[in-house]
């Protein structure tokens, strides 16, 4: 080995070994459940923020959801009766808390969002992971001619 870093590699990627076919949050997580009355999937729906109970100071619940289908369109809302689970991933989820008013209180009050809970983390500290498709070659004596 002399150390030259040729040939290719592929990184993770959400590809199902089995069958060579795209994992998705669908196909891996939805579509094997049996169907539910309590489950209810609106597409192409974006949440624009989380609705909070705000009648104890000390104890902030979120009771509701508020989303639109278009930017800058309408916006909807729906109320659940027992928990609310964000799960927007390592972006999504903070961008979400702090339209919703969760966050660091001197930014969100800077930009005009009523602050529901002071929480100095959200949203700080976020890297972008490089994901890339790296392939380099050697080329012999004989073909560099």
């Amino acid at each position: 080995m002399s150390g030259e870093p040729f040939g290719g590699f592929i990184t993770t990627s959400a590809i199902n070994p089995t069958n060579w076919t795209r994992s998705e949050a669908r196909n891996a997580y939805i579509d094997p459940l049996p169907p539910r009355e309590n489950l209810h999937i609106l597409t192409n729906a974006t949440v624009t923020r989380l609705l909070f109970d705000t009648s104890d100071v000390n104890n902030l619940i979120a009771t509701g959801v508020e989303y639109a289908f278009i930017r800058g369109g309408p916006r909807s809302s729906v109320q659940v009766r027992r928990e609310v689970i964000l799960s927007g991933g390592v972006i999504g989820s903070p961008h979400v808390l702090l339209h919703s008013g969760v966050g660091p209180s001197d930014i969100l009050g800077s930009v005009g969002i009523d602050v529901k809970l002071n929480l100095p983390g959200v949203g700080q500290h976020l890297q972008d992971h490089i994901v890339s498709f790296y392939v380099t070659c050697f080329l012999s004596e004989r073909a560099r001619s």
